[in-house]
Protein backbone atom coordinates (compact mmCIF):
# COMPACT_ATOMS: atom_id res chain seq x y z
CA UNK A 1 0.00 0.00 0.00
CA UNK A 2 1.01 3.67 -0.87
CA UNK A 3 0.21 5.30 2.28
CA UNK A 4 -0.35 9.18 2.75
CA UNK A 5 1.33 9.31 5.94
CA UNK A 6 5.07 9.10 5.81
CA UNK A 7 7.05 11.55 7.99
CA UNK A 8 9.61 13.33 6.51
CA UNK A 9 12.75 12.36 8.90
CA UNK A 10 14.78 9.80 8.65
CA UNK A 11 15.61 7.20 11.83
CA UNK A 12 19.04 8.25 11.93
CA UNK A 13 17.38 12.26 12.96
CA UNK A 14 15.30 10.30 14.88
CA UNK A 15 18.12 8.28 16.96
CA UNK A 16 19.75 11.57 17.15
CA UNK A 17 16.17 13.21 19.05
CA UNK A 18 16.78 10.66 21.24
CA UNK A 19 19.94 11.30 22.27
CA UNK A 20 19.34 15.10 22.44
CA UNK A 21 17.17 14.11 25.17
CA UNK A 22 19.85 12.88 26.97
CA UNK A 23 23.28 14.72 26.26
CA UNK A 24 23.24 17.88 28.73
CA UNK A 25 23.95 21.48 26.64
CA UNK A 26 23.22 24.63 28.14
CA UNK A 27 20.52 26.17 26.61
CA UNK A 28 21.15 29.25 25.62
CA UNK A 29 24.35 27.58 23.37
CA UNK A 30 21.57 25.32 21.89
CA UNK A 31 19.37 28.26 20.94
CA UNK A 32 22.39 30.07 19.65
CA UNK A 33 22.75 27.40 17.35
CA UNK A 34 19.54 26.70 16.05
CA UNK A 35 18.76 30.61 15.19
CA UNK A 36 22.28 30.65 13.63
CA UNK A 37 21.33 27.70 11.21
CA UNK A 38 18.29 29.22 10.21
CA UNK A 39 19.61 32.47 9.71
CA UNK A 40 21.86 35.38 11.01
CA UNK A 41 19.24 38.02 11.27
CA UNK A 42 17.91 38.60 14.35
CA UNK A 43 14.40 39.25 13.12
CA UNK A 44 12.69 35.60 14.06
CA UNK A 45 11.93 33.87 17.08
CA UNK A 46 11.70 30.01 17.38
CA UNK A 47 8.56 28.30 19.10
CA UNK A 48 7.12 25.53 19.62
CA UNK A 49 4.45 25.37 17.00
CA UNK A 50 3.21 27.85 14.40
CA UNK A 51 0.02 27.63 16.38
CA UNK A 52 2.19 28.25 19.83
CA UNK A 53 3.97 31.50 17.57
CA UNK A 54 0.33 32.88 16.58
CA UNK A 55 -0.88 32.67 20.11
CA UNK A 56 2.34 34.47 21.51
CA UNK A 57 1.41 37.19 18.52
CA UNK A 58 -2.10 37.50 20.11
CA UNK A 59 -1.12 37.71 23.09
CA UNK A 60 1.25 40.73 22.70
CA UNK A 61 -1.07 42.93 20.76
CA UNK A 62 -3.44 42.56 23.01
CA UNK A 63 -6.56 43.78 20.19
CA UNK A 64 -10.14 44.59 22.03
CA UNK A 65 -12.22 42.00 22.50
CA UNK A 66 -14.41 41.62 19.74
CA UNK A 67 -11.82 42.94 17.22
CA UNK A 68 -12.29 40.67 13.58
CA UNK A 69 -9.41 38.63 12.17
CA UNK A 70 -9.53 37.47 8.79
CA UNK A 71 -8.56 34.41 7.56
CA UNK A 72 -8.05 32.53 4.35
CA UNK A 73 -10.99 30.38 4.04
CA UNK A 74 -9.28 27.12 4.08
CA UNK A 75 -7.69 27.09 7.10
CA UNK A 76 -6.35 24.43 10.29
CA UNK A 77 -9.11 24.16 12.86
CA UNK A 78 -6.92 25.50 15.93
CA UNK A 79 -5.99 28.50 14.30
CA UNK A 80 -9.75 29.53 14.21
CA UNK A 81 -10.19 28.21 17.69
CA UNK A 82 -6.83 30.32 18.61
CA UNK A 83 -8.83 33.48 17.32
CA UNK A 84 -11.99 32.56 19.44
CA UNK A 85 -9.83 31.77 22.91
CA UNK A 86 -8.28 35.29 22.83
CA UNK A 87 -11.95 37.03 22.33
CA UNK A 88 -11.87 37.64 18.95
CA UNK A 89 -13.59 37.04 15.63
CA UNK A 90 -12.44 34.92 12.96
CA UNK A 91 -14.06 35.58 9.40
CA UNK A 92 -13.59 34.10 5.80
CA UNK A 93 -11.73 35.04 3.31
CA UNK A 94 -13.01 33.25 -0.03
CA UNK A 95 -10.26 31.86 -2.36
CA UNK A 96 -10.32 31.32 -5.75
CA UNK A 97 -9.77 27.71 -7.54
CA UNK A 98 -5.89 28.25 -7.15
CA UNK A 99 -6.57 28.77 -3.41
CA UNK A 100 -5.54 32.36 -3.86
CA UNK A 101 -7.33 35.69 -2.07
CA UNK A 102 -10.42 36.46 -4.16
CA UNK A 103 -9.63 40.22 -3.61
CA UNK A 104 -13.77 41.22 -4.11
CA UNK A 105 -14.01 38.89 -1.12
CA UNK A 106 -11.34 40.47 1.03
CA UNK A 107 -12.59 43.72 0.66
CA UNK A 108 -16.32 42.90 1.86
CA UNK A 109 -14.95 41.39 4.59
CA UNK A 110 -13.12 44.09 6.34
CA UNK A 111 -15.94 46.11 8.51
CA UNK A 112 -14.05 48.92 11.24
CA UNK A 113 -13.74 46.16 13.45
CA UNK A 114 -10.98 44.29 11.39
CA UNK A 115 -7.62 44.43 12.92
CA UNK A 116 -5.36 41.59 11.30
CA UNK A 117 -5.42 39.32 7.79
CA UNK A 118 -3.93 35.99 8.10
CA UNK A 119 -3.01 34.21 4.77
CA UNK A 120 -2.41 30.51 4.11
CA UNK A 121 -0.14 29.02 1.95
CA UNK A 122 -1.97 26.27 1.31
CA UNK A 123 -0.48 22.45 0.57
CA UNK A 124 3.19 23.77 -1.06
CA UNK A 125 1.29 27.12 -3.08
CA UNK A 126 2.36 30.52 -2.69
CA UNK A 127 -0.04 32.85 -2.76
CA UNK A 128 0.31 36.36 -4.52
CA UNK A 129 0.21 38.99 -2.03
CA UNK A 130 0.89 42.44 -3.23
CA UNK A 131 -3.24 42.80 -3.90
CA UNK A 132 -3.60 42.03 -0.32
CA UNK A 133 -0.69 44.40 1.22
CA UNK A 134 -2.49 47.33 -0.91
CA UNK A 135 -5.57 46.45 0.72
CA UNK A 136 -4.15 45.92 4.25
CA UNK A 137 -2.53 49.19 3.58
CA UNK A 138 -5.65 50.74 3.01
CA UNK A 139 -7.16 49.91 6.14
CA UNK A 140 -4.18 50.12 8.61
CA UNK A 141 -4.21 46.22 8.91
CA UNK A 142 -1.42 43.72 9.95
CA UNK A 143 -1.01 40.66 7.36
CA UNK A 144 0.67 37.29 8.55
CA UNK A 145 1.67 34.41 6.48
CA UNK A 146 0.78 30.94 7.28
CA UNK A 147 3.93 29.15 5.75
CA UNK A 148 3.37 26.13 7.31
CA UNK A 149 2.99 24.38 4.20
CA UNK A 150 4.91 26.14 1.68
CA UNK A 151 8.68 25.64 3.44
CA UNK A 152 11.55 25.62 0.91
CA UNK A 153 14.73 26.59 2.40
CA UNK A 154 16.04 27.77 5.87
CA UNK A 155 15.97 31.73 6.36
CA UNK A 156 12.89 31.64 4.55
CA UNK A 157 10.97 35.37 5.08
CA UNK A 158 7.58 35.65 3.57
CA UNK A 159 6.68 38.53 1.57
CA UNK A 160 8.89 41.66 3.01
CA UNK A 161 6.06 43.88 3.66
CA UNK A 162 3.92 41.26 5.78
CA UNK A 163 4.19 41.53 9.35
CA UNK A 164 4.86 38.37 10.22
CA UNK A 165 5.38 35.09 8.51
CA UNK A 166 5.47 31.54 10.41
CA UNK A 167 7.30 28.41 8.95
CA UNK A 168 6.20 24.88 10.79
CA UNK A 169 8.66 22.05 11.42
CA UNK A 170 5.52 19.76 13.21
CA UNK A 171 5.65 16.10 12.81
CA UNK A 172 3.82 16.14 9.11
CA UNK A 173 5.71 19.13 7.83
CA UNK A 174 8.66 18.89 5.27
CA UNK A 175 12.53 18.56 7.21
CA UNK A 176 10.22 17.56 10.20
CA UNK A 177 11.97 18.05 13.67
CA UNK A 178 8.25 16.60 14.80
CA UNK A 179 7.66 20.03 16.20
CA UNK A 180 8.86 23.55 16.71
CA UNK A 181 8.15 26.89 13.91
CA UNK A 182 9.87 30.13 13.55
CA UNK A 183 8.51 33.15 13.01
CA UNK A 184 9.42 36.24 11.48
CA UNK A 185 7.91 39.80 13.17
CA UNK A 186 8.77 42.69 11.21
CA UNK A 187 8.17 45.00 13.92
CA UNK A 188 11.39 44.98 16.50
CA UNK A 189 8.84 46.28 19.08
CA UNK A 190 6.35 43.61 18.37
CA UNK A 191 9.02 41.40 18.56
CA UNK A 192 10.62 42.27 21.98
CA UNK A 193 6.66 41.75 23.39
CA UNK A 194 6.35 38.50 21.79
CA UNK A 195 10.40 37.37 22.78
CA UNK A 196 9.14 38.31 26.38
CA UNK A 197 6.01 36.54 26.96
CA UNK A 198 7.79 33.77 25.13
CA UNK A 199 10.95 33.58 28.19
CA UNK A 200 7.85 33.82 30.83
CA UNK A 201 6.60 30.59 29.55
CA UNK A 202 7.14 27.21 30.68
CA UNK A 203 9.90 24.81 28.95
CA UNK A 204 9.06 21.76 27.37
CA UNK A 205 10.35 19.40 29.05
CA UNK A 206 13.09 16.75 27.99
CA UNK A 207 10.60 13.73 28.87
CA UNK A 208 7.85 15.11 26.96
CA UNK A 209 9.70 15.38 23.66
CA UNK A 210 11.03 12.19 24.10
CA UNK A 211 7.66 10.69 24.77
CA UNK A 212 6.89 12.93 21.38
CA UNK A 213 9.61 11.11 19.25
CA UNK A 214 8.55 7.57 20.48
CA UNK A 215 5.30 8.28 19.43
CA UNK A 216 6.07 9.14 16.09
CA UNK A 217 8.75 6.65 15.44
CA UNK A 218 5.71 4.21 16.19
CA UNK A 219 3.55 6.21 13.41
CA UNK A 220 6.97 5.88 11.04
CA UNK A 221 7.55 2.39 11.75
CA UNK A 222 3.76 1.33 10.72
CA UNK A 223 4.14 3.64 7.41
CA UNK A 224 6.04 1.33 5.62
CA UNK A 225 3.91 -0.30 2.69
CA UNK A 226 3.62 -4.05 4.24
CA UNK A 227 3.19 -2.61 7.99
CA UNK A 228 0.44 -0.29 6.56
CA UNK A 229 -1.26 -2.97 4.14
CA UNK A 230 -1.23 -5.19 7.92
CA UNK A 231 -2.20 -2.27 9.74
CA UNK A 232 -5.13 -1.60 7.73
CA UNK A 233 -6.56 -4.73 7.29
CA UNK A 234 -6.44 -4.99 11.30
CA UNK A 235 -8.38 -1.87 12.00
CA UNK A 236 -10.76 -2.50 9.78
CA UNK A 237 -11.01 -6.18 10.86
CA UNK A 238 -11.91 -5.07 14.32
CA UNK A 239 -14.94 -2.57 12.90
CA UNK A 240 -12.14 0.52 12.88
CA UNK A 241 -11.82 3.29 10.76
CA UNK A 242 -8.23 3.61 9.11
CA UNK A 243 -8.88 6.39 7.69
CA UNK A 244 -9.94 8.67 10.69
CA UNK A 245 -7.01 6.86 12.44
CA UNK A 246 -4.75 8.18 10.31
CA UNK A 247 -5.83 11.69 10.35
CA UNK A 248 -5.72 11.87 14.18
CA UNK A 249 -2.50 9.97 14.56
CA UNK A 250 -0.22 12.68 13.41
CA UNK A 251 -1.87 15.55 15.46
CA UNK A 252 0.44 17.61 16.92
CA UNK A 253 -2.00 19.37 20.06
CA UNK A 254 -5.47 17.51 21.26
CA UNK A 255 -8.70 20.05 21.56
CA UNK A 256 -8.91 19.97 25.23
CA UNK A 257 -6.86 22.67 26.51
CA UNK A 258 -5.26 24.00 23.59
CA UNK A 259 -3.98 27.16 24.94
CA UNK A 260 -1.94 25.14 27.71
CA UNK A 261 -0.12 22.90 25.38
CA UNK A 262 0.79 26.19 23.07
CA UNK A 263 2.20 28.16 25.65
CA UNK A 264 5.89 26.36 26.19
CA UNK A 265 8.88 27.32 24.68
CA UNK A 266 10.52 24.55 22.52
CA UNK A 267 12.76 22.19 24.45
CA UNK A 268 16.67 21.96 24.10
CA UNK A 269 16.86 18.50 22.37
CA UNK A 270 13.75 20.23 20.29
CA UNK A 271 16.22 22.99 19.44
CA UNK A 272 19.17 20.93 18.55
CA UNK A 273 17.02 18.49 16.37
CA UNK A 274 16.13 21.83 14.30
CA UNK A 275 19.49 22.68 14.12
CA UNK A 276 20.62 19.09 12.89
CA UNK A 277 17.01 18.89 10.30
CA UNK A 278 17.81 22.66 8.63
CA UNK A 279 21.59 21.68 8.29
CA UNK A 280 21.88 18.01 7.36
CA UNK A 281 18.45 18.22 5.15
CA UNK A 282 18.40 16.91 1.58
CA UNK A 283 16.54 19.32 0.03
CA UNK A 284 16.63 17.08 -3.29
CA UNK A 285 14.07 15.84 -2.23
CA UNK A 286 11.65 18.99 -2.10
CA UNK A 287 13.22 19.09 -5.82
CA UNK A 288 11.88 15.77 -6.35
CA UNK A 289 8.45 16.34 -5.27
CA UNK A 290 8.51 19.44 -7.32
CA UNK A 291 9.32 17.30 -10.38
CA UNK A 292 6.40 14.80 -9.64
CA UNK A 293 3.38 17.99 -9.41
CA UNK A 294 4.78 19.06 -12.39
CA UNK A 295 4.35 15.48 -13.72
CA UNK A 296 0.81 15.19 -12.52
CA UNK A 297 -0.11 18.64 -13.34
CA UNK A 298 0.89 18.17 -17.12
CA UNK A 299 -1.16 14.91 -16.98
CA UNK A 300 -4.29 16.39 -15.58
CA UNK A 301 -4.17 19.02 -17.09
CA UNK A 302 -3.74 21.94 -14.18
CA UNK A 303 -1.48 24.95 -14.27
CA UNK A 304 -0.05 25.84 -10.24
CA UNK A 305 2.59 28.55 -10.26
CA UNK A 306 6.33 28.21 -10.37
CA UNK A 307 7.28 28.29 -7.00
CA UNK A 308 4.97 25.46 -5.96
CA UNK A 309 6.32 22.72 -3.68
CA UNK A 310 3.39 20.34 -4.14
CA UNK A 311 3.68 19.43 -0.34
CA UNK A 312 0.52 17.23 -0.87
CA UNK A 313 -1.64 16.69 -3.68
CA UNK A 314 -5.16 17.34 -3.65
CA UNK A 315 -7.26 16.72 -7.02
CA UNK A 316 -11.03 17.91 -6.81
CA UNK A 317 -13.50 15.27 -8.14
CA UNK A 318 -16.72 14.72 -8.83
CA UNK A 319 -17.62 12.24 -6.20
CA UNK A 320 -14.81 12.29 -4.18
CA UNK A 321 -16.32 9.47 -1.82
CA UNK A 322 -15.80 6.85 -4.91
CA UNK A 323 -12.65 7.96 -6.31
CA UNK A 324 -11.15 7.32 -2.76
CA UNK A 325 -12.72 4.00 -2.75
CA UNK A 326 -11.27 3.10 -6.40
CA UNK A 327 -7.57 4.43 -5.55
CA UNK A 328 -7.75 2.41 -2.06
CA UNK A 329 -8.98 -0.75 -3.44
CA UNK A 330 -6.09 -0.49 -5.92
CA UNK A 331 -3.57 0.13 -2.61
CA UNK A 332 -3.30 3.63 -3.14
CA UNK A 333 -4.22 5.41 0.58
CA UNK A 334 -6.14 8.14 -0.92
CA UNK A 335 -8.82 10.06 1.66
CA UNK A 336 -11.46 12.96 1.52
CA UNK A 337 -11.01 13.59 4.95
CA UNK A 338 -8.66 16.21 6.00
CA UNK A 339 -7.11 17.82 9.04
CA UNK A 340 -8.39 21.31 7.43
CA UNK A 341 -11.72 23.48 7.46
CA UNK A 342 -13.75 26.45 5.70
CA UNK A 343 -14.03 29.12 8.47
CA UNK A 344 -17.73 29.91 9.29
CA UNK A 345 -19.42 32.71 7.92
CA UNK A 346 -20.37 35.43 10.84
CA UNK A 347 -23.04 36.69 8.21
CA UNK A 348 -24.32 35.35 4.88
CA UNK A 349 -22.76 38.85 2.90
CA UNK A 350 -19.01 37.04 3.86
CA UNK A 351 -19.83 33.30 2.85
CA UNK A 352 -16.65 31.73 1.63
CA UNK A 353 -18.48 30.20 -1.13
CA UNK A 354 -16.33 29.12 -3.48
CA UNK A 355 -13.65 27.44 -1.09
CA UNK A 356 -16.61 25.72 0.26
CA UNK A 357 -17.40 24.91 -2.84
CA UNK A 358 -13.67 22.80 -3.77
CA UNK A 359 -13.46 22.00 -0.15
CA UNK A 360 -16.17 19.18 -0.82
CA UNK A 361 -14.86 17.56 -3.68
CA UNK A 362 -11.18 17.26 -2.29
CA UNK A 363 -9.19 14.03 -2.41
CA UNK A 364 -5.55 13.44 -0.93
CA UNK A 365 -3.55 11.24 -3.54
CA UNK A 366 -0.64 9.39 -1.24
CA UNK A 367 2.25 12.27 -1.54
CA UNK A 368 5.98 11.73 -0.92
CA UNK A 369 9.57 12.02 -2.82
CA UNK A 370 10.19 8.17 -2.19
CA UNK A 371 7.15 7.26 -4.54
CA UNK A 372 8.23 5.90 -7.80
CA UNK A 373 6.90 7.83 -11.32
CA UNK A 374 5.37 4.42 -12.12
CA UNK A 375 3.08 4.93 -8.84
CA UNK A 376 2.03 8.24 -10.30
CA UNK A 377 1.04 6.57 -13.38
CA UNK A 378 -0.88 4.05 -11.88
CA UNK A 379 -3.05 6.49 -10.10
CA UNK A 380 -3.90 8.51 -13.06
CA UNK A 381 -5.07 5.75 -14.50
CA UNK A 382 -7.17 5.18 -12.11
CA UNK A 383 -8.65 8.41 -12.39
CA UNK A 384 -11.43 9.10 -15.07
CA UNK A 385 -11.78 12.04 -17.26
CA UNK A 386 -14.68 12.57 -15.97
CA UNK A 387 -13.56 12.53 -12.93
CA UNK A 388 -11.33 15.63 -12.51
CA UNK A 389 -12.68 18.93 -11.97
CA UNK A 390 -10.08 21.09 -13.81
CA UNK A 391 -8.09 23.49 -11.61
CA UNK A 392 -7.25 22.99 -8.49
CA UNK A 393 -4.94 24.26 -5.67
Amino acid sequence: MWIRMRLDIGWRDIASGFGFCVMPIKRSIAEKRAKDSWSRGDDFLITLSVRSAFDLMLRALQLPPGSEVLLSALTVPDMVRIVKLHELVPVPVDTDEAGNIISDSLKRAISPQTRMIVIAHLFGGSAPLDEVHKVAKDHDLLVVEDCAQSFLRPGDSGHPESDAALFSFGPIKTASALGGAVARIKSPELRERMAGLLESDSIQSRKSFALRIARFSVLKLLSGNFMAEFTRCCVERFGGDFDSMSNSAARGFSSAELLKQLRRQPSTPLLRLMERRWQNYDFTRIDRRMRMGRLLDTKIGIKRGAFHSYWVYPIFVRDPIAVCERLCAAGFDATCQARMTVVPAIDDARKAVSACSRWEHAVFLPWYPDMPFEALDDMIDLLSESDIRKGGI
